[in-house]
């Protein structure tokens, strides 16, 4: 498996570099094209990025807040510019039906038609994912999957296995989050109602036992990646 970067300086150089570490450690990945790192010394920059897309299987856009570059005087974003390298590489990786996936980084959506040139849309159709600093792990795993096993899914299709250290580890991290969330919010119930316990609160130990139970599954849901936080915005 061949993936290929497309990315704007400007916008995630370092998501990027991250994301290309981390891909290029894992089994079955055979290379990683990053600019920086795969083009040699007064190399062909148009040619190299022509044959590195070829070569891929997967190209991967990163798309972050910046994305979509400065205006110009007429208000025109970069990506519409005829020689924006990340508009040539997006448009290659295109014409050649190759497997596209939007990667949106932190906080980014996905621009709009309007915001486009014409040979781009296409994009537009292709399901994306996610790669955000506090889901980093999660998020790569997602992505790794939907590229190895070629589900849009990613969790929801073919997962890894996880080893019993793992799942152990995962356990106790739930655990450590259920207490913390409880002594939350039993600190701040006690605050607010004047020092009344949160059992009272809740009407008996039944109500307590409930709150108890739903803060131990959602920590653990949290844990395995069942439920990722922070949700999508917009």
């Amino acid at each position: 498996m061949r993936i290929f970067l497309s990315y704007r300086r400007s916008d995630s150089q370092d998501a990027t570099a991250r994301l290309a570490d981390r891909l290029a450690a894992l089994p079955g990945i055979k290379s990683v094209f990053l600019d920086v790192e795969s083009i040699a010394a007064g190399e062909a920059f148009p040619v190299r990025l022509q044959s590195a897309m070829a070569e891929a299987d997967v190209c991967l856009v990163l798309i972050g807040k910046d994305w979509l570059g400065q205006t110009d005087n007429g208000g025109n974003f970069r990506i519409a510019a005829d020689g924006d390298f990340v508009r040539m590489e997006v448009a290659e990786a295109l014409s050649l039906n190759k497997r596209v996936i939007p990667v949106l980084l932190g906080d980014a959506v996905m621009p709009n038609r309007e915001q486009l040139p014409e040979n781009l849309h296409p994009m537009l159709e292709r399901n994306a994912l996610f790669l955000r600093h506090m889901s980093f792990n999660q998020d790569v795993e997602i992505l790794s999957d939907a590229i190895l096993h070629n589900e849009a899914g990613g969790r929801l299709g073919k997962r890894r296995r996880l080893t019993l250290a793992g799942i152990s580890a995962r356990i106790l991290a739930g655990l450590a989050m259920a207490i913390i969330l409880l002594l939350v919010i039993g600190l701040i119930s006690f605050a607010v109602s004047g020092g009344r316990s949160l059992e009272t609160l809740l009407g008996g130990r039944a109500g307590l036992g409930l709150l108890v139970l739903a803060a131990l599954g959602l920590c653990q849901a949290l844990s395995f990646g069942m439920v990722r936080l922070p949700f999508r915005r917009g």
